[in-house]
């Protein structure tokens, strides 16, 4: 209803300001029309009077003559009043003294008070003057009042009459569809799409709403196209996390192979010893106990391997990110300990650094960087973890004001990376590892990781010195 109000209510008021106005030129025209008439008949007046005048000075009569002509002539004071004056008592400006003297009548109007003519002649004593006639114009105040309360009551009513048609016009017409698209508006910022609106017009409000309903048609398929490639690429992303850890397994069998070894050569002497009959009563059953001790410890072994290995749905949990830091530095050491590598976390200062994420997701991320610190040092050399709780703010392309995060740092020794490669390791499939040691998906993955966790990677490296990855995960719990 607004908009209708401001379309219909300027034009109400320019529709009053028309009328007035052509009101005010119908007034202003009938004044001057009276005006017009009443110095006619003034003109007409005086020159007969002194066409008379002059009859009377012709006869000899003189000023005796004059008197009974302007008592005869001013016998009705509501009409015109006429009198001679000598040209010294005469109330004119010097430019109607000129026209005066030029013989042309001057006329002059007191707005609503009276109107007066001067007709220049000679007085009955043979002097220069002119006659003066006077006229009231209270008849034309009543004719003016009466124009002006007629238009008034005809523009008025015309004026409400328009008033009123153009706001229910405008109501009907603007203000309904208007609240129709409103409607419409908030449903789809809702997103609900369904229900086509029907406005009925065709006009430019008409093809508004058929173009609403058209983008809500399209909003649809857009939003089913959205959801199929949102499944698609979580999929994808799902398929490509399960074949990096996959490759991590495969790298992680190799240390294990070693870590197995020795179990097994244990229990494979015990066995022996005891199928053989090397050893009988407690020193046999204190073999049987070392058996069961390493077979504990190699099933204590594969399942973590499996458990790793095994495919799993994101679960965002609760946990201490330095507790699972610590469980892949136990996992991995084997590995680490076969490239000649010694793997180890520092303790956290601050208590346990707890936050909300999947604990499997960050352990494939810590993986893949304890691997890549690993490859980087073949002659071997110390890789550190630590954990810790700091503020900081997120790069650009992520966004935000700063905040607590928790800081996981993994250092190595190692070549470290050039700085031409250094803002491509990113990338998928870009890797500067020889063939074979690397498919260059590590460092995407656990960028996609982090980035599902509200976080990211940072990358420090000196070439032939050191390199320091450092992942941020938010302290805040996230949103439900």
């Amino acid at each position: 209803m607004q908009l209708a109000r401001k379309i219909t209510l300027p034009l109400a008021l320019s529709a009053f300001l028309a009328l007035g106005f052509s009101a005010w030129l119908s007034v202003r025209e009938a004044v001057e029309l009276h005006h017009a008439d009443i110095e006619r008949d003034q003109s007409v007046a005086g020159r007969v009077f002194l066409a008379a005048l002059d009859r009377e000075r012709q006869r000899g009569t003189g000023a005796e003559g004059a008197a009974l002509l302007l008592a005869a002539a001013n016998r009705y004071p509501e009409l015109t009043q006429m009198k001679l004056a000598p040209v010294s008592e005469l109330t004119l400006s010097a430019a109607q003294r000129e026209v005066l003297a030029r013989g042309e009548p001057v006329f002059v109007v007191d707005v609503w008070h009276t109107a007066e003519t001067w007709l220049a002649t000679t007085l009955p004593d043979g002097t220069p003057g002119a006659l003066w006639l006077q006229e009231t114009l209270d008849a034309e105040r009543d004719t003016v009042g009466r124009i002006v309360k007629s238009h008034v009551i005809n523009f008025g009513t015309l004026g409400a009459l328009w008033a009123v048609v153009a706001i229910g016009l405008g109501a009907v017409v603007v203000g309904r569809p208007m609240r129709s698209l409103a409607e419409k508006a908030r449903r789809v910022s809702r997103g609900d799409y369904s229900g086509p609106l029907r406005i009925g017009q065709r006009d430019e409000i008409g093809q508004l709403a058929a173009e609403m309903n058209h983008m809500c048609d399209e909003l649809l398929v857009a939003r089913d196209r959205l959801q199929q490639e949102v499944v698609a690429r979580s999929t994808a992303q799902d398929a490509l996390r399960h074949a990096d850890r996959l490759t991590t397994v495969g790298l992680l069998a190799a240390g294990i192979a070693h870590e197995l070894g020795t179990p097994l050569n244990v229990v494979a002497m015990r066995a022996k010893m005891i199928c053989t009959g090397e050893v009988a009563g407690d020193e046999a059953k204190n073999n049987a106990s070392i058996i069961h001790q390493q077979a504990g410890q190699m099933t204590r072994i594969i399942r973590q391997l499996l458990d790793f290995a095994r495919r799993e749905p994101p679960k965002l949990t609760h946990f201490s990110l330095d507790q699972v830091a610590a469980q892949s530095v136990a996992m991995l050491a084997p590995l680490a300990e076969k490239g000649g590598c010694t793997l180890s976390i520092a303790p956290p200062a601050e208590g346990p650094v707890e936050i909300d994420g999947d604990p499997n997701q960050l352990q494939q991320v810590i993986a893949n960087l304890v691997i890549n610190s690993v490859q980087a040092m073949p002659q071997g050399g110390p890789v550190r973890l630590s954990v810790k709780k700091v503020r900081a703010t997120p790069p650009p392309d992520l966004g935000g004001p700063e905040g607590p995060y928790a800081r996981l740092d993994v250092n190595d020794r190692g070549a470290g990376i050039a700085p031409e490669a250094l803002p491509r390791i990113f990338e998928p499939f870009f890797t500067t590892k020889a063939v074979g040691d690397g498919n260059g998906l590590g460092l995407p993955v656990a960028w996609g990781i982090l980035k599902d966790h509200r976080g990211w990677i940072a990358v420090e490296s000196t070439p032939g010195v050191s390199t320091t990855f450092s992942l941020f995960l938010p302290l805040e719990r996230a949103p439900s």
